[in-house]
C-alpha cells in the first residue's frame, strides 16, 4: 500500500509538471494547464448556468440598470490596472438578498443585491464595492479556480491509476475504497478556495483598488464590519478551516494599509481625506 500511495503521488506530480505556468499576477509558477481562452469559456459557461438557475427561480437579472452601470464602472477602473486587463470582464447583477459576489474564470463576475442591504449587507459606498470587486478580480488574475480544478483532476487521474492497479491484483474492494476516499477527500483537501487563495486575493485586490483610485481603507472597514456582525465567533484553529477568519482578514488588511495607501497616492497624487500616514489605522 505504501508503494501504491507513492505511485499515486508520482503520477500526480508528473501531471502537474506538464501544466506549470507563470502567474503574471504573482510572478510564481502555478499548476494550471488551461489557456486563458479556455478559462474565458469556462467562466462564460458558469455564468450561463447561474443565469438559467436564477431565471428559473424568478430572480431578476440586470434589471437595476443604474446599479449595473455603477458596478461596471468600478470593474472597468480596477481591471484597467490589473495584471490581465485584456480579459473580457463582465458583471451580472442578481437582484436577490444573497450577500455575496463571485468571479468565474476568465473575468465573468456575479454580484448579488444583498451586498447593499442596509441591515445585513457589507457594502455602503463605491469604495467598499471596489474592495469586494477588487478581491474577485484578484481571484481571476491569480487563476485560483482553474488551479483548483487542475489539482482535483490530477489527483483524480492518479487515484484511478492506483485503483486500476489494485483491481488487476484482485483487490477490488480496496480499489473501490480508494476511489471513495478520493471522492470524499476532495471536499476537504481541495476546496474551491482555500485560506491561501483568499488571503492572496485580499492582498492583491486591495492593491488593485488603490491603484484604481479607490480608498483602500474600505477593505478594512468591510472585514471589521463582518467581524462585528459575526459577534466574534471564529474558528480559525481548525485544520479544516478553508477560509481565514474575519478577524484574521481584518488584521492582515490593516497591516497592508500603508502599502495600499502608497499605491493610492501614486495614482491620485495625494492621500485620501482624513488619512494620516503616521497613524494609518482607520
Amino acid at each position: 500500500m505504501k508503494r501504491l500511495i507513492h505511485v499515486i503521488f508520482q503520477v500526480a506530480a508528473l501531471i502537474s509538471l506538464s501544466g506549470c505556468a507563470t502567474n503574471p499576477a504573482t510572478g510564481r509558477k502555478v499548476f494550471d494547464y488551461y489557456s486563458w481562452d479556455e478559462e474565458v469559456k469556462i467562466g462564460q459557461q458558469t455564468l450561463s448556468v447561474n443565469e438559467q438557475q436564477m431565471h428559473k427561480s424568478g430572480v431578476p437579472v440586470n434589471r437595476d440598470t443604474a446599479r449595473v452601470a455603477q458596478i461596471q464602472e468600478i470593474v472597468h477602473r480596477i481591471t484597467a490596472v490589473s495584471d490581465n486587463p485584456q480579459l473580457p470582464y463582465n458583471v451580472t447583477l442578481f437582484q436577490t438578498n444573497i450577500v455575496n459576489a463571485a468571479a468565474a474564470p476568465g473575468g465573468s463576475m456575479m454580484v448579488f443585491q444583498g451586498l447593499y442591504d442596509p441591515k445585513v449587507g457589507l457594502v455602503a459606498d463605491n469604495d467598499e464595492m471596489a474592495a469586494v470587486l477588487g478581491h474577485e478580480i484578484a481571484h481571476v488574475n491569480c487563476r485560483h479556480v482553474t488551479r483548483q480544478i487542475c489539482i482535483a483532476t490530477s489527483f483524480g487521474a492518479a487515484t484511478e491509476v492506483g485503483a486500476e492497479i489494485l483491481a488487476r491484483k484482485n483487490h477490488q474492494q480496496v480499489a473501490w475504497a480508494l476511489r471513495g476516499v478520493f471522492a470524499a477527500g476532495t471536499t476537504l483537501l481541495i476546496p474551491a478556495y482555500g485560506r491561501h487563495e483568499e488571503a492572496e486575493a485580499d492582498h492583491l485586490g486591495t492593491l488593485y483598488m488603490a491603484r484604481a483610485g479607490y480608498d483602500p481603507r474600505a477593505a478594512v472597514r468591510i472585514w471589521k464590519r463582518a467581524m462585528e456582525q459575526a459577534g466574534g465567533k471564529h474558528d480559525s484553529t481548525s485544520i479544516f478551516a478553508t477560509h481565514p477568519s474575519d478577524k484574521a482578514r481584518y488584521e492582515a488588511l490593516l497591516r497592508l494599509l500603508p502599502d495600499a495607501m502608497e499605491e493610492y497616492r501614486k495614482t491620485t497624487g495625494h492621500y485620501p481625506p482624513g488619512y494620516d500616514p503616521a497613524h494609518p489605522a482607520p
